[in-house]
């Protein structure tokens, strides 16, 4: 579903010339769960924006559902992530001076869906997330917690292949994280592929599947049932 093939990507600091992705080579498969685990500075942020079709690579191969979109302009970079990717971020992103439908239903305007269909998808994600009930209040009518749903709802809506999430519980108490974990979890079980990037060895914990990054380079975590069969 998702690979890329000696994908580098390099930025200029001053007069210095810093490689944050050295020829990375990844995949993820339908229905996986991945955690892309690394410090500050590792590589992970352009990793996922990469993924994400927010910024593109300076060389190497980006094929998303087969189709190679290594060279695609900016406005057809857009299209493919409003329709296949789905984010989650640390901070919300929440719109404040939208309902927490509106914000869901923001997506699908974007895509030009009708009213009658965004009605039936935002109702049904906002339905999935346990917030039926809170649909009509503004985010700081909102806990962290119920905030963060609502960004899991916004993600959701328009059906993407993947989800990215990007230090999800950063900004939750223990309890809560625990509940938004939780839901990845179900997203999961119920056929998302998921990328959970953090710095966070424990939340990394939860992907069946865990990646480290460092100085733009990949390792591969071997699990548990995987040594047992060597």
């Amino acid at each position: 579903m998702i690979e890329l093939e000696r994908v580098s990507k390099r930025y200029q600091m001053g007069g210095e010339v810093v490689t944050a992705l050295d020829e990375v080579c990844f995949s993820i498969g339908a229905h996986e769960y991945v955690a892309l685990i690394g410090p500050s500075g590792s590589g992970k942020s352009t990793m996922m924006n990469i993924i994400g079709c927010l910024d593109s690579a300076d060389s190497g191969i980006y094929r998303l559902d087969g189709q190679d979109i290594t060279r695609y302009t900016a406005r057809q970079l857009a299209a493919i992530r409003n329709r296949k990717i789905g984010f989650i971020f640390q901070q919300f992103n929440l719109l404040q001076k939208l309902t927490a439908y509106e914000n869901v239903e923001l997506p699908l305007i974007y895509q030009g869906l009708g009213l009658g269909e965004r009605r039936i998808r935002v109702n049904a994600a906002m339905e999935r997330v346990g917030l039926a009930d809170r649909m009509r209040h503004r985010p700081n009518q909102l806990s962290g917690g119920q905030q963060q749903r609502v960004a899991i709802a916004r993600a959701l809506v328009t059906g993407p292949s993947l989800i990215l999430a990007d230090e999800p519980t950063g900004n939750l108490d223990s309890k809560t994280s625990v509940e938004i974990m939780a839901t990845l979890r179900e997203l999961n079980a119920a056929g998302n592929s998921i990328l959970l990037i953090t710095h966070d060895a424990n939340v990394a914990s939860e992907a069946p599947r865990r990646v480290r990054i460092a100085d733009g380079r990949l390792t591969e975590e071997i699990s548990e049932d995987k040594k047992k069969k060597k």
